[in-house]
C-alpha cells in the first residue's frame, strides 16, 4: 500500500449522530419557554396516515447478445408504500416491492415463497422542517444527476442503502450527508454459543459523504463528495462538480470529477452543449473516464462509476453497467448526439446517437462501436404513462474481447421495450 494514505478507523457511533442532532432539534426540545415547559400548542390529531403505490410493467425483446437467438421477458414491479406522521416532527415510512420476471415460480400453485417480495424503503424521518431532517433506515438516495450515487429506478428492483441520512434547505442552499452500511460482516444474530462474538476486524462496507447544491442566476451548482470503503472498492474518496443551466435557449453542462485513494488516481469529465427552440432541443455531448494504461504497475487510473445509474447516461442497451470492471479497465469515451422533440404537451420523442471509445488502447485499438436509441413518452392520464423504445448496437472488433455479450462474435445487436406505469396517488 501507497504510503500516501492512511488507512481510516471509522468510529461505529458515527451513524447513530443524525439521531441525536434530530431529536436536540426536535419542537419539544428546542422550542420550550424560559421556565423549561413547553409552550401550549393546539393539541394535532395523531397518528395520520397517507398511502402510495406504484404499478409497472415492461415487455423487453432482448436480442443483445450477439449470435444467440433473441428472447422475450416481462418484468413486474409493484410497490405500495404507507406514511404514518406521528407528531409534526416524526413520521416513518414502510413500502413494501415486489419485483420479478413473469415465470420465474415455475409453479405458481406449489410455490408460495415470495422470493421476490422485500422491504423496499423503512426508515424514521426526524426533524422539524424543511431546514432539517435525520432519515434513519432504508432509503432511496439521489445526489443530483445520480453520476455517482443513484436510485437506479430503471432497474427492475432499484437501489435502496440501509443508514442514517440529514438534509435540508436553507437561504437558497439544499444540503445532504449520509453514513450508508454496504456490507455487514459481522453475525449481529443472537445464536450459536457465542452470540457476542465477532471477528475483532472493522472490515465492514461503508459509504459516507455529502452533496450540496445552489442556484446562482441561470446556473445551477452541485457539489458532491462520497467516500467508499471495503465496498465497490477497497478504499477511495470521490469528488465532483457539476454546473448546468440554460440561457436564452442555449442548454449547457460541465461536470468533473476526481477520484484517489491508496495507489489510486482517476478523473472523469462531462460537457454539453445544445439549443433548444420551438418543441425541439438538440445538443452535443462528450463524457470521458479514465482508463488504466498499463494493469499490471499496481496504481489504479481506471474511473470507478460506483452507485451510479449508469443507465441514463451511457446508452440504454446497457452495455457498460459496471466500470470498470467492463473493459479490462480500459476507461471509457461516449460521444452522443442528443435530439429530443415535444410532439404535445403529454408526448415526447427522444433519439440519442452515442459512439464509444476505451479510453485507453486494449490490442491496439479503441473503437468500441456505435449505439442508436430511440424512445417515446406519452401520459395518458395523471397516473397512468406509457413508454417504448428501441435501440441498435454496431460493434467493432475489439468489444468481442472485453464484453461477453459479443463473444460469439461481432453481429449487430437489438433491443426494445414497452413499459406501462401507474402511480398513486
Amino acid at each position: 500500500m501507497s504510503g500516501r494514505f492512511r488507512r481510516v478507523s471509522w468510529p461505529l457511533f458515527v451513524p447513530l449522530v443524525p439521531f441525536f442532532v434530530a431529536v436536540l432539534a426536535s419542537p419539544s426540545v428546542a422550542q420550550e419557554g424560559s421556565d423549561g415547559e413547553a409552550p401550549e400548542t393546539a393539541e394535532a390529531e395523531y397518528p395520520r396516515f397517507t398511502f402510495d403505490g406504484q404499478v409497472r410493467l415492461r415487455g423487453e425483446p432482448d436480442g443483445r447478445t450477439s449470435g444467440v437467438d433473441p428472447d422475450f421477458a416481462v418484468l413486474s414491479r409493484i410497490r405500495v408504500g404507507a406514511r404514518a406522521v406521528l407528531q409534526d416532527w416524526i413520521s416513518a415510512y414502510v413500502q413494501i416491492q415486489d419485483a420479478r420476471a413473469w415465470g420465474s415460480e415455475l409453479n405458481t400453485l406449489t410455490d408460495a415463497s415470495a422470493d421476490a417480495l422485500d422491504l423496499h424503503q423503512g426508515y424514521a424521518d426526524l426533524g422539524s422542517g424543511a431546514a432539517f431532517t435525520a432519515r434513519l433506515g432504508r432509503q432511496e438516495m439521489k445526489l443530483g444527476d445520480e453520476r455517482l450515487v443513484g436510485a437506479v429506478d430503471w432497474s427492475n428492483t432499484g437501489r435502496p442503502f440501509d443508514g442514517a441520512r440529514m438534509f435540508g434547505e436553507s437561504g437558497g442552499y439544499y444540503w445532504t450527508a449520509f453514513w450508508m452500511n454496504i456490507a455487514e460482516r459481522d453475525s449481529l444474530l443472537a445464536i450459536g454459543l457465542h452470540p457476542q462474538l465477532n471477528q475483532g476486524v472493522n472490515d465492514d462496507g461503508w459509504l459516507i459523504g455529502g452533496f450540496a447544491s445552489k442556484t446562482y442566476g441561470d446556473v445551477n451548482t452541485e457539489l458532491t463528495f462520497v467516500i467508499d470503503r471495503e465496498a465497490i472498492t477497497r478504499e477511495s474518496y470521490t469528488a465532483n462538480l457539476r454546473l448546468h443551466g440554460r440561457t436564452a435557449g442555449f442548454l449547457y453542462e460541465g461536470a468533473g470529477a476526481y477520484q484517489f485513494g491508496p495507489d489510486r488516481s482517476a478523473w472523469l469529465a462531462s460537457a454539453k452543449l445544445g439549443y433548444g427552440w420551438s418543441r425541439v432541443t438538440v445538443a452535443g455531448q462528450l463524457d470521458w473516464l479514465s482508463g488504466d494504461d498499463d494493469t499490471t504497475d499496481g496504481e489504479t487510473k481506471a474511473f470507478n462509476t460506483l452507485y451510479a445509474t449508469n443507465h441514463k447516461f451511457y446508452g440504454y442497451m446497457d452495455y457498460f453497467l459496471a466500470l470498470p470492471l467492463q473493459l479490462d479497465g480500459a476507461g471509457l469515451v461516449d460521444a452522443i448526439l442528443r435530439g429530443s422533440w415535444a410532439a404535445s404537451p403529454s408526448t415526447t420523442v427522444r433519439l440519442d446517437l452515442h459512439r464509444f471509445w476505451t479510453a485507453e488502447e486494449r490490442a491496439g485499438e479503441r473503437e468500441l462501436g456505435t449505439e442508436l436509441d430511440l424512445v417515446g413518452a406519452w401520459k395518458i392520464a395523471a397516473p397512468a404513462n406509457l413508454q417504448a423504445g428501441f435501440g441498435v448496437f454496431v460493434p467493432e472488433d475489439l468489444i468481442t474481447g472485453l464484453l461477453p455479450a459479443f463473444e460469439n462474435g461481432d453481429e449487430t445487436t437489438w433491443w426494445g421495450f414497452v413499459q406501462l406505469t401507474l402511480n398513486w396517488p
